[in-house]
């Protein structure tokens, strides 16, 4: 009985593949064999603009990624020795305009220090007006021969040491208002305060970092690029910038091409200038762009010539006999988001809908 069994298990198997075969090849099952790569052939035909898959020139581009900076970016230090934080007088994120003063430093001491040179010089230079009257004086009795060489050349002497010391104490002056003028701290351009690290009571050396400001109206896009691409970036090109955090795009312009490769990245780096309204970047953003490196021939459709179902994208295509046809097709995007490159399922010559929405 157990062996019956098995022998009719075993039949219904080898019926059920022969049935499967014969309704594969279509001979059982109806309906004509639809060839592969290709869905059933519409009944109907839908008007519509035909026209043919040829092949176009579009640009070639590399996509790299790079760094928002500004090009006017500097921290702020101080140049004297050693001095104390007065006051900061703008936070993170604040703007200023140029001249205005940033930070003061104490400057009493500095202050001091000018007030004495001014009245050392003024010293000085009445001793000089002195000895100028006098060796004029000299001058004039050592003519009538009634002073002597000695004396004479004595009161010259005086006149030009006392000459020395006024210059001297201009000197020391012109040091000492400088200083006065490092106490204040004052911003070179406008912009805006990018990190504050100190606060009044601070001790500032010029080892210390005090501020960071940078020029918001001079944003540029730092791109590492790869070696054996250098001979084919030129300045002046237009590079098409994203930049995700704003969900943005702009434009650059390639303005410096930095002639060093980084030995470890094989990268060298490209400096390309924002163009238009920059309000929205900061420096140390993440932007990705395409540097153009010429063209090539692809095929491209429209993006209306493309149905998408799920993950599956279909174009219509029509025969020479007339009969329409939806093919599944690759394709990829382009930048310029209006057409799409085809890159299988279809060739040059065929006949496609420009529009199946």
């Amino acid at each position: 009985m157990k062996k019956a069994g098995r022998i009719f298990f075993a039949i219904a198997v080898v019926v059920f593949i022969v049935w499967s075969m014969l309704y594969q090849s279509g001979t059982i099952g109806g309906g004509d064999k639809v060839q592969p790569g290709e869905a059933a052939a519409s009944e109907a035909v839908v008007e519509g603009q035909w026209s043919e898959l040829a092949e176009t020139e579009i640009p070639l581009f590399y996509s790299a990624v790079g760094t928002v900076r500004s090009r006017e970016e500097i921290e702020m230090i101080s140049r004297l020795p050693t001095a104390r934080v007065v006051r900061v007088h703008f936070n993170n994120g604040e703007s200023f305009k140029e001249g205005d003063v940033l930070i003061q430093l104490e400057s009493r001491d500095l202050q001091a220090r000018v007030d004495v040179v001014r009245e050392n010089l003024k010293e000085a230079e009445s001793r000089l007006a002195f000895a100028r009257k006098e060796q004029e004086r000299y001058t004039k009795l050592f003519e009538k021969e009634v002073a002597t060489l000695q004396a004479y050349e004595e009161v010259i002497s005086n006149t030009k040491v006392a000459e020395a010391q006024v210059a001297a104490m201009k000197h020391e002056l012109e040091n000492a208002l400088t200083n006065l003028e490092y106490a204040t701290i004052k911003a070179p351009f406008d912009g805006i305060v990018s990190e504050r690290n100190c606060d009044p009571g601070d001790l500032a050396t010029p080892q210390n970092m005090l501020m960071k400001i940078f020029n918001p109206t001079k944003l540029q896009l730092r791109v590492p690029i790869r070696e054996n691409l250098f001979s084919q970036i030129r300045i002046g090109d237009k590079l098409p910038v994203s930049v995700g955090s704003t969900g943005k795009d702009w434009q650059a312009e390639i303005r410096e091409i930095i002639p060093s490769v980084d030995p470890g990245s094989r990268m060298f780096l490209v400096d390309a200038d924002f163009e238009g309204d920059t309000r929205e970047l900061m420096p140390g953003m993440f932007a990705s762009c395409l540097v153009p490196l010429g063209k090539r021939k692809a095929l491209t459709v429209p993006t209306h010539a493309i149905r998408n179902e799920g993950q599956l994208e279909y174009m219509r295509f029509r025969s020479e006999t007339g009969t329409e046809r939806d093919v599944p097709v690759k394709t990829a995007a382009l930048p310029d988001q209006a057409r799409r490159e085809v890159l299988s399922g279809a060739q040059a010559g065929m006949f496609y809908r420009e529009n199946v929405q």
